[in-house]
């Protein structure tokens, strides 16, 4: 094999010419590289944040201008956990004006496991992107702490369906999707570690839903799913793949890892019925006991992690 492939210079040489902005960091944040895409994008140069702390150099800001710290910042995050992620944010450029980005974190692992470093890729976000995101953000739309659709905006989309439903005689279910043992680990490792769980069991929640399922925040621990199904079957099925996931979803936060497990209770919505009704049909989630079907039409079953 040519001896060429074999040369670090080549693969440093890459990373300097991507046409995106790359920088690495070590286990204190203090920038050890900065190519020229991040030369170009914020307008500062290597010499100028070479040796520089992370959120001194390139701070990252929320829609709202609130710089993002602990568990809203990607680098700190995957820093503590050991993960790749990824986020659009807003920074500033050198000269002042404040510009939308796309990033990218990396953990640079070593042969013991040790995370030693992140590397950071980063571009310039798409304006329609970064408008749709501040504009559901402004108007209530998102819930900020997941991502997914806020109370309100599931609520409206409920109340909608349900008008639908009484028109098509389609079938419509709901699933309530609750995280178990957050408010007990509260009081010990705060509230930073609650999003992260949180965050967690909706990346595993939506993996679990198809992509023309619907997913609400409904409560401090609570998730609404809406299904286009009226398959008691098909509900259960889909409940314990929930409650199976995310039992097997393991998180590290600050050396310690936990596993998180759910209750999964499911309803079937009848045409005409209205929000305060078919909710006044939720039973209170139990914690203990298996998986259980019901009937049909207007059906309500449950799952519930294994003791």
């Amino acid at each position: 094999m040519s001896p060429f492939f074999d040369d670090p210079a080549l693969y440093r040489s890459v990373l300097e010419n991507l046409p995106i902005g790359v920088y690495v960091l070590d286990r204190e944040q203090h920038v050890r590289f900065w190519n020229r895409g991040a030369e170009q994008i914020t307008g500062y140069l290597a010499h100028e944040v070479m040796g520089q702390v992370c959120d001194k150099s390139l701070p990252h800001f929320d829609p709202e201008g609130r710089v993002l710290a602990g568990v809203d910042c990607s680098v700190t995050t995957t820093f503590r956990e050991g993960r790749a992620l990824q986020n659009q944010v807003f920074t500033l450029h050198k000269q002042g004006h404040r510009m939308a980005v796309q990033i990218r974190t990396l953990p640079l692992i070593d042969d013991n496991g040790l995370v030693m470093g992140v590397a950071v890729a980063f571009e310039e976000a798409t304006s329609e992107s970064m408008a749709e995101t501040y504009g559901a953000l402004m108007c209530g739309c998102l819930d900020p702490l997941t991502g997914v659709s806020s109370r309100r905006m599931t609520k409206a989309v409920l109340v909608e369906s349900l008008v639908e439903l009484e028109e098509t005689h389609c079938g419509l279910s709901l699933l309530r999707i609750r995280i178990l043992g957050l408010k007990e680990l509260l009081p010990r490792y705060g509230a930073d570690s609650i999003a992260v769980f949180l965050r967690t069991s909706v990346q595993t929640i939506r993996h679990s839903l198809r992509a023309e399922d619907f997913l609400g925040r409904w409560g401090d621990d609570e998730f609404l799913a809406m299904l286009h199904t009226g398959s008691p079957v098909k509900l259960a099925a889909i409940a314990d793949l929930i409650s199976q996931q995310i039992a097997q979803s393991e998180i590290s936060w600050w050396g310690d890892r936990f596993r998180l497990q759910a209750a999964v209770e499911w309803i079937i919505a009848s045409p005409g019925e209205k929000l305060e009704e078919l909710l006044s049909r939720m039973k209170p989630i139990h914690t203990t006991g298996n998986a259980a079907a019901a009937g049909a039409s207007g059906g309500t079953g449950s799952v519930a992690p294994q003791g």
